[in-house]
Protein backbone atom coordinates (compact mmCIF):
# COMPACT_ATOMS: atom_id res chain seq x y z
CA UNK A 1 0.00 0.00 0.00
CA UNK A 2 2.48 2.69 1.07
CA UNK A 3 4.97 1.66 -1.82
CA UNK A 4 2.00 2.50 -4.44
CA UNK A 5 1.14 5.71 -3.29
CA UNK A 6 5.06 6.48 -3.07
CA UNK A 7 5.23 5.34 -6.64
CA UNK A 8 2.26 7.55 -7.39
CA UNK A 9 3.20 10.66 -5.68
CA UNK A 10 6.66 9.94 -6.71
CA UNK A 11 5.30 9.67 -10.72
CA UNK A 12 3.25 13.63 -10.01
CA UNK A 13 6.11 14.91 -9.24
CA UNK A 14 8.37 13.87 -11.84
CA UNK A 15 5.65 14.85 -14.73
CA UNK A 16 4.94 18.24 -12.57
CA UNK A 17 8.70 18.60 -13.36
CA UNK A 18 8.82 17.89 -16.71
CA UNK A 19 5.76 19.72 -17.45
CA UNK A 20 6.74 23.02 -15.84
CA UNK A 21 8.69 25.41 -17.96
CA UNK A 22 12.86 25.00 -16.74
CA UNK A 23 14.43 28.25 -16.07
CA UNK A 24 17.65 26.44 -16.06
CA UNK A 25 18.92 24.55 -19.76
CA UNK A 26 18.64 21.01 -19.93
CA UNK A 27 22.74 20.53 -19.37
CA UNK A 28 22.30 22.84 -15.85
CA UNK A 29 19.21 20.25 -14.86
CA UNK A 30 21.31 17.11 -16.26
CA UNK A 31 24.45 18.68 -13.92
CA UNK A 32 22.12 19.66 -10.81
CA UNK A 33 20.96 16.09 -11.24
CA UNK A 34 24.06 14.34 -11.52
CA UNK A 35 25.43 16.61 -8.31
CA UNK A 36 22.60 15.81 -5.96
CA UNK A 37 22.31 12.33 -6.88
CA UNK A 38 26.00 12.03 -5.86
CA UNK A 39 25.69 13.76 -2.55
CA UNK A 40 22.05 12.02 -1.48
CA UNK A 41 22.99 8.61 -1.83
CA UNK A 42 26.75 9.72 -0.58
CA UNK A 43 24.72 10.91 2.49
CA UNK A 44 22.92 8.07 3.07
CA UNK A 45 25.56 5.51 3.22
CA UNK A 46 27.97 7.35 5.43
CA UNK A 47 24.46 7.58 7.44
CA UNK A 48 23.22 3.80 7.57
CA UNK A 49 26.28 1.96 6.67
CA UNK A 50 29.35 3.83 7.88
CA UNK A 51 28.11 5.96 11.17
CA UNK A 52 25.00 3.66 11.69
CA UNK A 53 23.03 6.33 13.14
CA UNK A 54 19.78 5.38 10.60
CA UNK A 55 18.42 1.95 9.94
CA UNK A 56 16.83 1.36 6.94
CA UNK A 57 14.15 -0.83 6.84
CA UNK A 58 14.54 -4.58 5.38
CA UNK A 59 11.35 -5.54 3.69
CA UNK A 60 10.97 -5.22 0.63
CA UNK A 61 8.51 -2.50 -0.29
CA UNK A 62 9.93 0.12 2.65
CA UNK A 63 13.34 -0.90 0.70
CA UNK A 64 12.08 0.05 -2.32
CA UNK A 65 10.42 3.41 -1.21
CA UNK A 66 13.46 4.27 0.40
CA UNK A 67 15.53 3.90 -3.40
CA UNK A 68 13.45 5.58 -4.65
CA UNK A 69 13.47 8.66 -2.26
CA UNK A 70 16.98 8.65 -2.72
CA UNK A 71 17.15 8.60 -5.86
CA UNK A 72 14.38 10.14 -7.81
CA UNK A 73 12.52 12.24 -5.30
CA UNK A 74 15.29 14.07 -2.88
CA UNK A 75 16.45 15.32 -6.57
CA UNK A 76 13.56 16.09 -8.27
CA UNK A 77 12.53 18.12 -5.06
CA UNK A 78 16.05 20.52 -5.37
CA UNK A 79 15.84 20.75 -9.24
CA UNK A 80 11.91 22.29 -8.78
CA UNK A 81 14.09 24.91 -6.32
CA UNK A 82 16.89 25.49 -9.05
CA UNK A 83 14.71 26.44 -11.45
CA UNK A 84 11.91 28.01 -9.23
CA UNK A 85 14.66 30.25 -7.25
CA UNK A 86 14.11 33.68 -8.40
CA UNK A 87 17.27 35.40 -9.81
CA UNK A 88 16.53 39.23 -9.40
CA UNK A 89 14.46 39.32 -6.81
CA UNK A 90 14.20 40.40 -2.95
CA UNK A 91 16.33 38.60 -0.93
CA UNK A 92 13.69 38.43 1.10
CA UNK A 93 12.06 36.24 -1.44
CA UNK A 94 14.99 33.94 -1.79
CA UNK A 95 15.17 32.96 1.69
CA UNK A 96 11.97 32.33 1.81
CA UNK A 97 12.36 30.15 -0.99
CA UNK A 98 15.07 28.28 0.25
CA UNK A 99 13.22 27.69 3.97
CA UNK A 100 10.26 26.53 2.17
CA UNK A 101 12.60 24.05 0.07
CA UNK A 102 14.60 22.91 3.13
CA UNK A 103 11.22 22.86 5.07
CA UNK A 104 9.77 20.32 2.23
CA UNK A 105 12.95 18.09 2.01
CA UNK A 106 13.16 17.69 6.33
CA UNK A 107 9.35 16.62 5.70
CA UNK A 108 9.75 14.31 3.29
CA UNK A 109 12.31 12.80 5.61
CA UNK A 110 10.44 12.45 8.41
CA UNK A 111 7.19 10.97 6.40
CA UNK A 112 10.21 8.05 5.73
CA UNK A 113 10.62 7.80 9.44
CA UNK A 114 6.80 7.65 10.44
CA UNK A 115 6.28 4.95 7.60
CA UNK A 116 9.22 2.96 9.47
CA UNK A 117 11.54 3.36 6.10
CA UNK A 118 14.39 5.10 8.64
CA UNK A 119 14.81 4.98 11.43
CA UNK A 120 16.89 7.01 13.69
CA UNK A 121 20.05 5.97 16.30
CA UNK A 122 21.72 8.63 17.10
CA UNK A 123 20.42 10.90 14.89
CA UNK A 124 18.07 14.61 15.49
CA UNK A 125 15.80 16.26 12.76
CA UNK A 126 18.35 19.44 13.64
CA UNK A 127 21.12 17.23 11.66
CA UNK A 128 19.33 16.45 8.40
CA UNK A 129 18.23 20.10 8.18
CA UNK A 130 22.16 21.19 8.63
CA UNK A 131 22.47 18.57 5.99
CA UNK A 132 19.97 20.07 3.79
CA UNK A 133 21.56 23.36 4.10
CA UNK A 134 25.32 22.37 3.38
CA UNK A 135 24.19 20.30 0.31
CA UNK A 136 21.54 23.52 -1.25
CA UNK A 137 25.02 25.67 -0.40
CA UNK A 138 27.41 23.23 -1.90
CA UNK A 139 25.23 22.17 -4.94
CA UNK A 140 24.62 26.36 -5.63
CA UNK A 141 28.31 26.85 -5.81
CA UNK A 142 28.77 23.87 -8.35
CA UNK A 143 25.91 25.52 -10.06
CA UNK A 144 27.37 28.71 -10.23
CA UNK A 145 30.87 27.32 -11.53
CA UNK A 146 29.00 24.94 -14.04
CA UNK A 147 27.26 28.31 -15.65
CA UNK A 148 30.49 30.09 -16.02
CA UNK A 149 32.07 26.94 -17.87
CA UNK A 150 28.92 27.11 -19.87
CA UNK A 151 29.19 30.96 -21.06
CA UNK A 152 32.92 30.71 -21.28
CA UNK A 153 32.63 28.01 -23.65
CA UNK A 154 29.90 30.03 -25.50
CA UNK A 155 26.66 27.04 -24.96
CA UNK A 156 25.54 29.54 -22.26
CA UNK A 157 24.44 32.71 -22.56
CA UNK A 158 23.13 34.51 -19.85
Amino acid sequence: MELSIFISLTIFLVLSFVVKKQKLTLFENMFLYIIVEFMMTSYCAILYINLDVWHVANKTGLFIIFRIYEAIVYPAIWLWYFNLHPQRVSMLSRLLLTVLFVGIECVVEQGLVRLGVISYKDWQVWQSVLVQIFVLGLTTVLLTWFQAILKKEGIHKR
